[in-house]
């Protein structure tokens, strides 16, 4: 069936474009200012964004939960390849491509340090440091001299492969046999949480690596498609797009990293991984604590809701029992009761009000004594969060 033709925008004509002369070594299938006058590839810039939306996530849970300094530089590495590659596929310009490319392989290298200086001793922290500075500037130096994204696909390739890798080993040849010694009967429900968040980072990335190479494959029929299909439904045929995406979301694979780290401190069971596949983005949070602080959190806007309500209908009793004091004792008033109306003596509505506000009274009392307890039980548990991660911090 058809898509409705009042559904379906054209793409621009004319293929002129804000930044003038493209200079990057490599373009891609999205058709070059084809969306937007002012952007070169309107997608593939737009869809970056998940690498901000991410970065921001990801450094707040490091900064909010202590953990190791080494993940804010990796996510803050993440923010600025996407940055970069948004400012290359606005202009296509070879700076902007450079600002893209050689911040992906700086971040790999700190992940990479991440992977293979855990628990070493200062030393060897240095000299692994030390390699893989050296490996980055040469890797840099090189490809501006040579200028081939294949040299650097395969430089990023190799990194990425490697510290994986290294994660991998670990957690089966130190997580695994630690786990099982130390609390065997939860150690297979840990250990198939960690690898399933593994290979669901490693298929993210596969998958956008495969719609990338689609991309470039089929780019002749896709525009064809695209073209016919017309926007805003075209743009799902952009692999590119999928691409930036797929391994933002890979973002997954450092969470990973930040999981494996506490569990190899023996950390586990003050932290745990709050993830749902496929369902939400991975984060590492305090366990029991931060659950019961959030609880008394809920808690306390019920109970002031009630506390309120309750408050109001004391002061329409009073109110009342105010308006009606100034009638005769004989005059009837009436109390609505069901669909009805009752007559009663104005002596005995004002009894009635009388009890009502008492019972209020004491319902008030209740409900402020139950409020502070919940403030105090959340005031405690904050200061038990911020004792467990100044000591986390300086572990």
């Amino acid at each position: 069936m058809e898509l409705l033709p009042s559904l379906q925008i054209p793409y621009r004509e004319h293929r002129n474009g804000f930044w003038g002369e493209e200079t990057a070594t490599i373009n891609w299938c999205e058709e070059d200012y084809n969306i937007t006058f002012y952007c070169a590839e309107a997608i593939n810039t737009l869809t970056n964004l998940v690498f901000m939306y991410l970065g921001v996530k990801g450094i707040r849970n490091v900064l909010a939960y202590g953990h190791s300094s080494v993940f804010i530089l990796a996510f803050l590495g993440y923010m600025v390849v996407g940055l970069g590659s948004m400012a290359f596929h606005t202009s296509l310009k070879y700076s902007m491509q450079l600002a893209d490319e050689l911040p992906m392989i700086y971040t790999v290298c700190i992940m990479a340090y991440a992977a293979f200086s855990y628990k070493k001793s200062p030393v060897a922290r240095a000299l692994i440091a030390a390699a893989l500075v050296g490996l980055a500037c040469f890797i840099t130096v090189y490809y501006l001299y040579a200028k081939d994204p294949v040299f650097h696909q395969v430089a990023y390739g190799i990194l990425t492969l490697s510290a994986t890798s290294r994660g991998f080993f670990v957690m089966e040849q130190r997580l695994a046999p630690f786990l099982q010694k130390r609390m065997p009967s939860e150690a297979p429900q840990l250990m198939r949480e960690i690898r399933t968040l593994a290979v669901a980072g490693i298929v993210m990335f596969l998958s956008g690596f495969f719609l990338w190479n689609l991309d470039n494959i089929f780019c002749r029929h896709l525009i064809q498609a695209r073209n016919q299909i017309k926007l805003p439904w075209a743009v799902v045929l952009e692999g590119h797009g999928w691409w930036h995406i797929l391994t933002g979301l890979a973002y997954h694979m450092i969470i990973w990293r930040v999981w494996l780290n506490r569990c190899l401190d023996g950390s586990e069971n003050e932290y745990m991984l709050d993830w749902k596949p496929l369902r939400s983005v991975p984060q590492v949070l305090v366990r029991e604590i931060e659950s019961q602080a959030i609880a008394a959190q809920q808690q306390i806007g019920l109970v002031r809701t009630q506390l309120a309500s309750k408050q109001r209908e004391m002061r329409l009793a009073q109110l009342t029992r105010s308006e009606i004091s100034t009638l005769p004792p004989d005059t009837a008033v009436y109390e609505g009761v069901g669909k009805m109306f009752v007559a009663l003596p104005v002596p005995v509505l004002q009894d009635k009000l009388g009890l009502q506000m008492k019972v209020m009274e004491a319902d008030v009392e209740g409900l402020g004594k139950r409020l502070h307890y919940l403030e105090t039980t959340a005031k405690n548990s904050q200061e038990h969060i911020e004792k467990m991660l100044s000591g986390a911090g300086r572990s």
